[in-house]
């Protein structure tokens, strides 16, 4: 009976030691995954950025163009409405043997992006943000909306800009969509976020109550930078936690989310 009791004690032991050495096997996978992601490269951004639009604006200072300028606004519009728009994916393939440089490329289905011998990165175009190290931001932020209600109070577009960019860790260009995201939305739901939360609320960064009612659905100031905004930010950015098959802070029907694993990269 002692020897039985002590090889049951030896097995049990055994478990709870391989239980640690897995958890602790799992988070190190997470944060080599992160770092990996971190120190690649897109070849081809700049061609993604320059190609988003024909002859629209950037701010003065930026690369990306403006998506909520008179020129841009038609391209986004007619997007928004396409039939096939929910088919895109973005996608990527190294082009090295270290697995640090890639090209991003947008296709028209899944099928074809795998067909091509791509990887799919998220639902969508390409945009600023489909970048590996924009994803590893996302990844790493389970609530981003926090921090970006903070950037989103500073003065003027480069303000914006140097706090999405130095603060969160989102990319050059990934900041400058996320800086016209919230300069646009400020301009077209100050009086909407006003009522929601209510002017000394907001005056001392308060924002009171769920992101979400009872019935799931966005409270009023969400709801209208959901409305007036998201169009822009989808086409400009390309990535967001949704099509990254990421949740958020913000409850989400779990259809609107993306199916998508990122752990196929490496």
């Amino acid at each position: 009976m002692m020897a039985e009791r002590a090889a049951l004690e030896q097995f049990l032991i055994w478990i709870f030691l391989a239980a640690i050495n897995l958890q602790t096997a799992y988070a190190s996978e997470g944060f080599t995954l992160n770092e990996r992601l971190k120190n690649t490269r897109a070849v081809n951004l700049e061609t993604i950025i320059e190609e988003q639009f024909e002859a629209a604006e950037a701010a003065r200072g930026f690369r990306v163009a403006d998506p909520y300028g008179q020129r841009a606004t038609k391209i986004v519009s007619s997007w928004s409405l396409g039939k096939k728009r929910d088919e895109e994916v973005c996608a990527l393939r190294f082009v090295d043997d270290s697995k640090t440089a890639y090209e991003l490329k947008g296709f028209e289905t899944t099928a074809a992006a795998v067909n091509a011998g791509f990887t799919i990165t998220h639902q969508g175009r390409c945009g600023s943000c489909s970048t590996l190290q924009d994803l590893s931001i996302y990844l790493e932020n389970p609530d981003l909306t926090s921090p970006a209600r903070q950037c989103a109070r500073r003065y003027g577009l480069k303000r914006k800009k140097q706090c999405f960019e130095e603060n969160i860790g989102f990319t050059q260009y990934c900041a400058e969509s996320w800086a016209y995201n919230a300069l646009h939305t400020r301009q077209e739901c100050l009086g909407v976020c006003i009522a929601d939360f209510g002017f000394f609320n907001l005056v001392f960064h308060r924002y009171p109550g769920p992101n979400n009612d009872e019935t799931g659905q966005l409270r009023p100031c969400l709801r209208c930078d959901e409305d007036n905004s998201g169009a822009g930010f989808k086409y400009s950015a390309g990535r967001t936690r949704r099509n990254s098959g990421i949740e958020s802070a913000i409850e989400r029907p779990r259809s609107a989310i993306y199916r998508l694993e990122h752990n196929d990269y490496f």
